[in-house]
């Protein structure tokens, strides 16, 4: 008898999972794109802010996040920290995009559009996969 529900609940559960994979890629994918339409500014890379990170296995890697210099129109120099570290750090005086929201320049992003596109691609194209399954069991098994 619990097993029954179970059975039905699994085609459920596969739906379900994908539906909240999709959206969350969408939404990742949304944000990534914010600065879009933003105005743009050339900044360069003035250092890095440097960590050691360990992985599961215990194997540690020295990783590398940019410190950009910019200027917006009518302000002096400001700084921000890229998102994204790597082990490989971008040369120092190399150029960097930099993208501002004009209604409140404060909003500030290192423009890099869909620097973690197929990462996302894969979140969301899994999660319309797992919710296809999910949705076509259900159908085909009236649960």
């Amino acid at each position: 008898m619990e097993d029954d529900w179970i059975t039905r609940a699994i085609p459920w559960f596969f739906a379900g999972m994908g539906t909240l994979f999709a959206v969350v890629g969408l939404w990742m994918a949304k944000s990534e794109m914010r600065g879009r339409r933003w105005h743009e500014v050339e900044g360069r890379v003035i250092g890095h802010n440097s960590k050691w990170s360990t992985d599961s296995d215990g194997d540690r890697t020295l990783m590398h996040t940019a410190v950009i210099e910019y200027r917006l129109p009518g302000l002096g120099p400001k700084q921000i920290t890229d998102s994204l570290s790597t082990n490989h750090p971008k040369p120092v005086g190399s150029a960097a995009r930099v993208r501002y929201n004009p209604d409140n320049p404060h909003d500030v992003m290192v423009w890099a559009p869909m620097r973690q596109g197929c990462f996302i691609g894969l979140f969301i194209g899994m999660g319309l996969i797992f919710a296809a399954i999910g949705g076509v069991w259900i159908a085909l098994s009236g649960a």
